[in-house]
């Protein structure tokens, strides 16, 4: 039968013995090759219904006809989008099945391998959501086992992790799915902005979908720098190493980000790093997270722990070193306000729950413990700087009022400005702040008041000198002797300084005065209600900070300690 069939063929393959052929002759041919495909035909591999020898023989050819066929359901108007028709042309689709050797399993995969590529192209979500409606289909088959065996007998060659696998068609297409989303997800905060967020949901989804028909990849726990909790599930530890990964591509991206700016604004790297990277952490508390944590409950904690874990790391080189002191006080401003950024929002999830083993990566910068000396060093040239603007600015004073409005002198007024300024800056200083600090503030506020009042004392003059003297008693009295010689009373010349200080106590300038010390009583009610806002802030803080410790240290909060 092969040696007439081989015959048979070398006649077609010769064009002119063909043409000139009487049509009895090409009746034959043809007669001889359709009984040769019956027989080829009727060899079946695994006894299915309708079964021919083609659908393991051509089945590259004729999977790549019905995938074909299936992206007839695009509208080619309107890219990314389905016809109105999408399911009719499914349905006729499914007529072709017999003929090509396709199961339910396999249109499914087909299908879903086609509506992914597509998204792949135009990144309509809803493609992407029928993506995984495929793919949860594909988990629901109950094949019998000739069925099963059937899909599981086409191999093919798969490149993912590095290495080759060899895979059936059904976990290739998975596999190749997966792998793509990954690679996006891996990398979540580059590739994914506001607009497109619910594609982040539904690409998760993908993954997590696609993951459970695959082995898991080996090793990859290894390479993380924070490893998942030891209780975590598979899908768990997926999202785990998402997050890893992603979060440590954030980072190098800040840190490449950070050199650059750096240089352009004038701002040490690390300043411009902590910024960067509290930027980040924010981006992956309002979008990622709260997402992420449908699935992993410590998806926040990861995140936040890992970008403190990274950064630090820097810092501890820099405070390692003493080439840079003029920068340390903004350095050390901007690392206190990005761990006090990531402990708040730490604790608005997770509240007191510090028994996580994640919390062994935490390690506090201890930033008070460095910036304690910096700020008493500025608060003592502080204090000499407010004290010397003082004394330059009783000393010109005329005691004529500010305004027509404001009657007290301009004088207290600038003190008061720069003892403002004082202040503001103190608490603006985003650095751990204690009462020694404090303490030392409110020496310098007092010992500026003291020397303006004190002033204000020394242009004054006696009692004594002001009143006259009392008048001769005229009044009878036994014990006096009515002939007793009058005293004439002597007028008394007054100093010269004393003489001068009453020529300038006027009464309009003692009211300026009197006015001043109104203003100086008021400002100093409205300076201490002022501290004590701020300063509830500041305990705020050290509550936070507290809480970090309490977490890296594994000791339990009291109830009293973190009021956010």
């Amino acid at each position: 039968m092969s040696e007439t069939l081989r015959i048979v063929l070398s006649k077609l393959k010769n064009t002119e013995d063909w043409i000139v052929s009487v049509p009895e002759g090409r009746v034959e041919v043809l007669t001889i090759i359709e009984r040769y495909n019956t027989k080829l035909s009727a060899l079946t591999k695994f006894g299915l219904k309708d079964e021919t020898y083609h659908w393991t023989q051509n089945y590259h050819f004729n999977f790549r006809l019905y995938e074909k066929l299936l992206c007839s359901v695009f509208d080619i108007l309107e890219d990314g989008q389905l016809v109105e028709e999408a399911d009719e042309i499914l349905e006729i689709a499914k007529l072709t099945w017999p003929i090509l050797g396709i199961t339910e399993k396999l249109h499914d995969v087909f299908y879903a391998w086609v509506l992914f590529q597509k998204f792949a192209q135009t990144g309509e979500i809803l493609l992407l959501k029928h993506t995984s409606l495929q793919i949860q289909k594909l988990q629901l088959h109950k094949d019998i086992k000739e069925i099963e065996l059937y899909t599981n007998s086409f191999i093919c060659s798969s490149d993912a992790c590095g290495s080759n696998r060899a895979l059936n068609l059904v976990d290739s297409a998975l596999l190749k799915i997966n792998v793509w989303c990954r690679q996006q997800l891996e990398n979540y905060h580059a590739y994914f902005r506001k607009s497109n967020y619910l594609i982040f949901e539904s690409m998760l989804n993908v993954v997590l979908l696609s993951a459970t028909s695959l082995a898991e990849d080996d090793g990859e726990e290894e390479a993380m720098v924070i490893e998942s909790p030891v209780v975590s599930t598979p899908e768990s530890k997926l999202i785990h190493l998402l997050i890893v990964r992603s979060i440590q591509a954030a980072y190098k991206q800040a840190l490449i980000s950070s050199d650059g700016q750096s240089k352009t604004e004038f701002k040490h790297p690390l300043t411009v790093l902590a910024n960067e990277l509290k930027l980040v952490a924010e981006k992956e508390c309002t979008a990622f997270s709260p997402i992420l944590h449908k699935y992993y409950p410590e998806a926040q904690r990861v995140a936040l722990i890992f970008l403190h874990l990274l950064y630090g790391q820097q810092l501890e080189l820099f405070l390692e070193r003493t080439d840079h002191l003029e920068y340390s006080k903004e350095i050390l401003a901007a690392s206190n306000n990005f761990e006090l950024f990531v402990a708040q929002k730490i604790y608005s999830v997770y509240t007191e729950d510090v028994g996580s083993s994640l919390s062994s990566y935490l390690k506090p910068y201890m930033i008070g413990r460095f910036s304690s000396p910096l700020i008493l060093q500025w608060l003592h040239a502080q204090h000499e700087n407010v004290l010397e603007w003082t004394k330059r600015t009783i000393e010109i004073e005329n005691w004529e009022p500010l305004s027509s409005h404001e009657k007290q002198a301009t004088s207290v007024v600038e003190v008061f400005r720069i003892i403002e300024e004082t202040v503001d800056q103190f608490f603006n200083s985003s650095l751990p702040l204690d009462i020694v600090h404090l303490r030392s503030l409110l020496i310098g506020i007092t010992s500026s008041l003291q020397v303006y009042l004190i002033h204000i004392e020394n242009q004054q003059v006696s009692g004594s000198t002001l009143l006259p003297g009392a008048p001769v008693l005229t009044r009878y009295a036994e014990s006096m002797n009515p002939f007793a010689k009058k005293k004439l009373i002597e007028p008394t010349v007054p100093e010269e300084n004393v003489a001068t200080k009453l020529n300038n106590l006027t009464v309009p300038k003692l009211c300026v005065k009197l006015n001043t010390l109104q203003f100086i009583r008021d400002q100093l009610d409205s300076i201490e209600e002022g501290i004590k806002h701020s300063w509830i802030s500041v305990l705020s803080a050290a509550k936070l900070l507290d809480y970090l410790s309490c977490m890296a240290s594994g000791r339990a909060i009291s109830k009293k300690s973190v009021t956010i």
